[in-house]
């Protein structure tokens, strides 16, 4: 691990000519920075899903290129990576005031703002609804709430532990073993279930977790992607994630000059991904017709506002004609009419100026302008 290595480097007397740093979107963080200051002269390979940092900063300060050339929508017809359905029921909860911390949700408030909706019912409801039976993991942002979770669906009568970072090792190895062996069919965790974890027969995730951080959204919400003959996984998002980011395997390019940051913070539906009304799968884009049962979902309320905003913005062009057209060649008390019809302040006056306007354009146009 990483953090072994660190502690041990003084004690290592070998020089590495080369260097290979799996899950390298850490790797501008300090303890492999400090790798990289002890062995300045190695070549570094870095190995990730994701070439972002979690707070989208770039990572040009430690590699020179990227090399990007299989997607993961490639991968999933190769086979590599299993092919699954995205559902993301609608909830109450309301992210938009959370505080940002280190660039993600404060998991306090997330919890806080889950608790206050209490949508147990509705989760249980949801996961019986799209993915009963399936091996399962839950992404949760804070102890309490996970532990929450694990209660209510023990009581729900289904196999689940809850483990987090503070969970001793022991333990831990005995629950991922559980988890394997069929002994435990849920998971909920807090950042313990992500990178690397490869349960091949895990076939669904749930995410609780609301991030703005579009490398842990991919590692997590794919992580029941591990491909078995004839598997189907299935994703349920509670939180808007996809409307943040996408669909977690949508074609990416990623950069070294710059992080990835979310497209559209507030979850705001309907603008990267759809969530078919009848079926009630999510998919990539805008499209009216779900590419899934063939449904038309009509046009977006984006799409909707934006016309009537067009419609509006055209009947007040029309309406400005009409005022135009109203007072063209009339005389002065025409005009003082018409400015009391209007309910304007002072009709005299306005129609005055109109008039002086007009008869002074008449003379330049005779005249000249001078």
């Amino acid at each position: 691990m990483v953090q072994s290595l660190v502690n041990r480097l003084e004690k290592i007397n070998e020089t590495p000519d080369f260097i290979v740093f799996d899950e390298c979107h850490h790797a501008s963080s300090n303890s492999y920075l400090k790798i990289q200051e002890k062995y300045p002269d190695a070549f570094i390979l870095g190995l990730t899903a994701t070439a972002t940092r979690l707070s989208g900063k770039p990572l040009k300060d430690v590699f020179d290129v990227i090399v990007s050339d299989v997607q993961a929508s490639e991968l999933i017809k190769l086979g590599f990576l299993a092919n699954y359905d995205y559902y993301a029921p609608k909830i109450n909860a309301d992210f938009s005031t959370i505080k940002i911390r280190a660039g993600d949700y404060s998991a306090e408030e997330v919890e806080i703002a889950l608790d206050k909706q209490q949508i147990y019912g509705d989760i249980i409801a949801n996961y019986k609804k799209y993915a009963a039976g399936r091996k399962t993991i839950i992404y949760c942002a804070g102890i309490a709430y996970s532990k929450k979770i694990e209660q209510k669906f023990n009581d729900a009568g289904y196999r689940i532990k809850h483990f987090d970072g503070t969970t001793k090792k022991e333990e831990r190895d005995k629950i991922i073993d559980d988890f394997r062996n069929n002994r435990i069919d849920i998971l909920t965790n807090v950042d313990l279930v992500g990178e690397g974890f490869d349960v091949p027969d895990c076939d669904c995730c749930l995410l609780l977790r609301p991030t703005q951080s579009l490398a842990l959204y991919i590692q997590q919400s794919t992580r029941c992607l591990r491909p078995q003959e004839n598997k189907r996984a299935v994703i349920i998002d509670f939180v808007g994630n996809a409307f943040r980011h996408g669909m977690p395997t949508e074609d990416r390019d990623w950069d070294l000059q710059e992080g990835k940051k979310c497209k559209n913070k507030n979850g705001e539906r309907d603008v990267l991904v759809r969530e078919c009304r009848q079926c009630f799968k999510c998919y990539l884009g805008i499209s009216a017709i779900c590419p899934y049962c063939g449904f038309d979902n009509g046009k977006t309320r984006k799409e909707l506002e934006e016309e009537k905003r067009a419609e509006l913005e055209k009947i007040e062009k029309i309406e400005r004609q009409k005022k135009k057209n109203e007072v063209k060649g009339k005389t002065y008390e025409e005009l003082v009419a018409i400015g009391y019809a209007r309910g304007y302040k002072n009709p005299e006056y306005w129609a005055r100026v109109r008039t002086d306007y007009k008869e002074n354009k008449m003379w330049e146009k005779k005249h000249g302008n001078y």
